[in-house]
């Protein structure tokens, strides 16, 4: 993915979400009566609705548009995350700390590397194999046999040939002297990954896992998640939260899963030191990047001695939402439209709302009937009703914005 536009954090319609999953189904299919704070109702134009709305994302925690836009007024990343985070402690993790990430493109159940100087194979024991080098050996494979594992080489004439090892049946990992292993995924294309590579039991079959230092990890998040050509200080703020949030998860990921957190925006994005496809090799970590971890080194925020859940989207429309955690407040966000414009359309034609809620009948009006109060038109839209022949419909705002793919649930109706 391209670095062009940031990501969001736990990423509107979803992100991480086995810690908060947005409804799909629709609040109701009769409407009690309306809050007497619902907007005024709607009737289309033209067969048709306008939405005119702010941000991108959910807009809990740290927006990336605001922090920016707070650098180039002169904060520090530490004035950043603490505007964001309020009542958080700024506090350093040992060194050494590692995460395991689960590299969810290597989905054909075994793991394949290309060879490496001082390649070798380890069992969760601490047993040590190592591997031979040489033309003979154009590649390696960990497939799952029985209760445990397999190993195997690819010769030059691309035939795979088994080997035997002195393992035991826990989870194999794949290290090398260059501290980092390449993996080839289904495809053809290879990913470089810092540390070690494992193939880790899943039913019959196996996921590849990623055993990296906490701040290789975040090297390689950063650059995925904000551009880090923006403000030093920007990148620097994105750096710490990228790695409170990746410890947070760490210490909520499942026991027994052999992974801490996963490599898409259902986490945040890990893409590895480098990759290879079409003969043609491009390094994800940058210079910026590298700085920018350097100069917040460990450092994560913790809320009452427990990491904080430092979630961030794009933009949050000129307001912060409030989140499931005293320090994901509502607040106004004065830095959020400094850099770009926060603002948004969209036109929504009733045939679309008809076909998406078709128990509606001919739908002659829609109406927020409920907000959240944080930000302009009275807050995020939490409820809708569309206002039909057959009947009327309640949908939460969430459904209402993931199904018509709104930038944000922070928007206003009309004709």
């Amino acid at each position: 993915m391209t670095t062009n536009t940031p990501r969001s954090g736990r990423r509107f319609g979803g992100r991480v979400a086995r810690m908060c999953s947005i409804a799909a189904v629709t609040l109701a299919t009769a409407v009690s009566p309306l809050p007497a704070k619902a907007d005024p109702a709607v009737s289309p134009a033209s067969n048709s609705f306008s939405i005119t709305g702010a941000g991108f994302g959910h807009g809990w925690g740290m927006s990336q548009y605001g922090a920016y836009g707070a650098a180039k007024q002169g904060l520090t990343w530490r004035q950043i995350v603490s505007f964001y985070y309020p009542e958080t402690t700024q506090v350093q993790q040992p060194v050494g700390t590692t995460i395991k990430v689960w590299i969810t493109a290597d989905r054909d159940n075994d793991l394949k590397v290309l060879p490496a100087a001082g390649l070798r194979l380890r069992d969760s024991s601490g047993n040590v194999h190592m591997l031979p080098s040489g033309a003979s050996y154009t590649a390696w494979r960990v497939t799952r046999s029985g209760q445990g594992f397999a190993l195997s080489h690819r010769t030059a004439s691309g035939s795979w040939v088994k080997r035997s090892t002195p393992l035991k049946t826990g989870s194999w990992w794949f290290s090398s002297t260059a501290k980092a292993v390449e993996v080839w995924l289904p495809g053809g294309a290879r990913r470089e990954f810092r540390g070690s590579v494992a193939l880790v039991k899943r039913d019959s079959g196996g996921r590849t896992v990623n055993r990296v230092g906490m701040e290789d990890y975040v090297r390689a998040v950063v650059p995925a998640e904000m551009p880090t050509s923006w403000h030093p200080e920007a990148v620097a703020a994105q750096t710490v939260a990228a790695r409170s949030y990746g410890a947070r998860l760490k210490e909520l990921a499942r026991a027994g899963s052999g992974y801490h957190v996963c490599d898409t925006t259902s986490c945040q994005v890990y893409r590895g030191l480098a990759g290879t496809r079409s003969g043609r090799r491009a390094v994800y970590e940058t210079q910026r990047g590298n700085a920018a971890v350097k100069a917040t080194a460990r450092t994560i925020m913790t809320y009452r001695g427990a990491v904080a859940l430092t979630q961030f989207a794009s933009s949050n429309g000129g307001a912060t939402a409030r989140g499931d955690h005293p320090y994901l407040t509502a607040q106004a966000d004065p830095y959020d439209g400094v850099i770009t414009s926060n603002r948004w359309s969209r036109t929504v034609s009733v045939d679309t709302l008809e076909r998406l809620w078709p128990t509606a009948g001919t739908v002659r009006q829609l109406r927020v009937t409920g907000r959240d109060g944080s930000g302009r038109w009275g807050g995020r839209v939490t409820s809708v009703t569309l206002v039909g022949s057959q009947r009327s419909v309640l949908v939460s705002g969430a459904t209402f914005s993931s199904r018509l793919g709104l930038r944000s649930r922070l928007f206003t109706l009309a004709p």
